[in-house]
């Protein structure tokens, strides 16, 4: 659902963005994937711009899926900015695509799930998944370091078909963004949680009084679905806050690798505070209609809200680094 304000309420909306969490949607929803290809766009050189627009122009689902619906503002900036930040939420749409569209759908590429153990817990009774970050040779990606492992190398091979290059773009473009919301690289395994809680979307929390799961929080915490007007203000928002200059040290760390363990590393602390985050299993919330499921702690919102603006702008700005180098 698109959001149209007037202009006197825009900084009303980013207030509201970056002050409280929008109601539980999904994804690091198109808004946020939007955010973070404009905060990349806006440090990419122009002649990479002029490629990767090129390139997307390609896609087989271009005409249907990535050309902006919404009338441009006619100035070609807008406008293939609008074609870079549609293609970053491209895989998403793929989730519920038409039948035609479905070859394009892989849900575990945009996660991989290292465990958060409770002390304690038994490892032999837990179901643990593989973690292996290489692509093995003729094999599909099985997790998101290896499908931005395969996108990476589709957009280096120079006999690969435009086509494909645009899709494997896309995915980047949406992989780098996922790789840097916290629970796309975490999941909780434990008594409650044997094969593990799905990177928290078993895990059930409340927020002010309302029922949501912990991965459904973290990924709305840059805003709800918004009209592209409103997604520029919250990217010129989250640049304010964390500004590339404040961020240089970050950015000399380049491997996927790397990037997932950071997230990892933010999972286990923060979001699930060292382990002792409490919630209760989906399960257990529906049974009980809410009765047992616990608030959040007092500031959490404030400290996650913060994490998602820096981690939003990391992305952002390691995107535009990345494809600065594959197509210049």
């Amino acid at each position: 659902m698109r959001i149209h304000r007037g202009r006197s309420s825009l900084a009303l909306c980013v207030a509201l963005i970056f002050g409280v969490v929008a109601a539980p949607a999904r994804a690091w929803n198109s808004t946020g994937h939007q955010v973070v290809a404009e905060i990349a766009w806006r440090n990419m050189k122009p002649a990479v711009r002029a490629k990767v627009l090129d390139l997307l122009k390609q896609h087989p689902h271009f005409a249907r899926r990535l050309e902006p619906t919404e009338p441009a503002n006619s100035e070609p900036t807008d406008y293939a900015l609008r074609v870079f930040a549609r293609a970053a939420t491209w895989p998403d749409l793929m989730r519920s695509g038409r039948p035609d569209e479905r070859e394009y759908h892989h849900a575990n590429w945009h996660y991989i799930d290292f465990p958060v153990i409770p002390e304690g817990v038994d490892r032999s009774t837990l179901e643990l998944e593989p973690t292996d970050e290489k692509l093995e040779p003729g094999k599909p990606p099985a997790n998101i370091l290896q499908a931005l492992q395969w996108a990476t190398e589709r957009l280096q091979n120079a006999d690969a078909p435009l086509p494909e290059k645009a899709v494997a773009l896309a995915w980047l473009e949406h992989l780098v963004g996922d790789i840097h919301q916290p629970l796309h690289a975490a999941a909780l395994f434990s008594a409650d949680y044997p094969k593990g809680d799905r990177g928290g979307n078993l895990f059930t929390v409340k927020y002010h009084g309302n029922v949501v799961n912990l991965h459904a929080f973290w990924d709305d915490l840059l805003g709800g679905y918004m009209a592209p007007r409103l997604v520029d203000a919250v990217a010129d928002k989250t640049i304010e806050k964390y500004p590339r200059a404040s961020l240089e040290k970050q950015l000399a760390v380049t491997k996927y690798a790397d990037w997932a363990q950071e997230s990892f590393t933010i999972a286990r602390d923060l979001v699930y505070a060292g382990t002792k985050l409490k919630g209760v299993t989906r399960d257990a919330s529906v049974a009980d209609k809410g009765a047992t499921t616990p608030e959040l702690p007092e500031k959490y919102d404030e400290t996650a809200r913060d994490t998602a603006a820096r981690q939003a702008a990391l992305a952002g700005y390691r995107l535009a680094d990345l494809l600065n180098h594959l197509f210049e």
